[in-house]
């Protein structure tokens, strides 16, 4: 088999961030509250994977409802927006489309609180 005519993907996605306080906190830092949002976001991400490979679409569905609530306070509207297409999806029969969108889901997850810690850490 000739291997010179491949070329391999590597699927990047460029996130936004909008800069997020909770409620009633006045802060000087946009993104000073990141850390707590980080940690129960990865658990929400690392629990749709799982239960996308286990096919246990009740579990997804409500992990994908709250990585949507937790992205929204976070200020990650492409976290969002991926999360809703995947709740959208879930009610189909298109397995392909859904695994194609949980799979962004989880890479935009990822760059998404790579960027959001990157950003927290420098105001440190």
């Amino acid at each position: 088999m000739n291997t010179d005519k491949i070329i391999p993907l590597c699927p990047r996605e460029v996130v936004s961030l909008e800069p997020f306080a909770p409620e009633g906190v006045e802060s000087s830092a946009p993104f000073a509250f990141a850390e707590d949002a980080v940690e129960d976001m990865v658990v929400c991400l690392a629990a749709i994977e799982a239960s996308w490979a286990a096919g246990e679409f009740g579990r997804l569905s409500s992990s994908l409802k709250s990585v949507q609530a937790l992205a929204s306070k976070a200020g990650l509207p492409d976290v969002v927006n991926v999360a809703g297409q995947a709740s959208e999806l879930l009610g189909g029969y298109d397995e392909v489309a859904l695994a194609a969108v949980v799979a962004r889901l989880i890479r935009v997850g990822e760059c998404s609180l790579a960027t959001l810690l990157e950003i927290s850490y420098r105001q440190i």
